[in-house]
């Protein structure tokens, strides 16, 4: 990866398994606007990604052209349970200008798992 002042630019501009999870459970719970996000998440790409040791940042670039949803809509907050997590997980997604922009996942306590693929997500209540 190469390091820039927004994070490390990733090999590949690909969403990771998780971070594609983690989006879907946003979309299925945005109510009217799921059609939209989920249109944006199908052209979403990694711009940058940055991990802290305990979660990550990953910024968000929309190739498409999906609609806008409106700015002032709120995404749920994403709970995540990991065997090696005791106190669990958030994710939580951000809009810009209603685009999707970032995904950030931070740990409750310990550290970040080297195997992400063991979380299981729900919608926080």
């Amino acid at each position: 990866m190469r390091v820039s002042v927004h994070g490390d630019t990733p090999e590949s501009p690909a969403l990771t398994v998780l971070e594609q999870a983690v989006l879907h459970e946003v979309v299925q719970a945005a109510g009217d606007a799921s059609a939209s996000l989920e249109a944006q998440v199908a052209s979403a790409e990694v711009a940058s990604r940055t991990s802290s040791g305990v979660g990550f940042v990953t910024r968000l670039k929309l190739t498409g052209g999906a609609a806008a949803v409106p700015s002032a809509l709120q995404l749920p907050v994403v709970k995540g349970s990991h065997p090696s997590i005791p106190g669990g997980a958030e994710f939580m997604v951000e809009l810009k200008d209603g685009q999707l922009h970032t995904v950030e996942a931070f740990c409750f306590s310990g550290m970040w798992p080297d195997n992400d693929e063991q979380f299981t997500l729900t919608i926080a209540p």
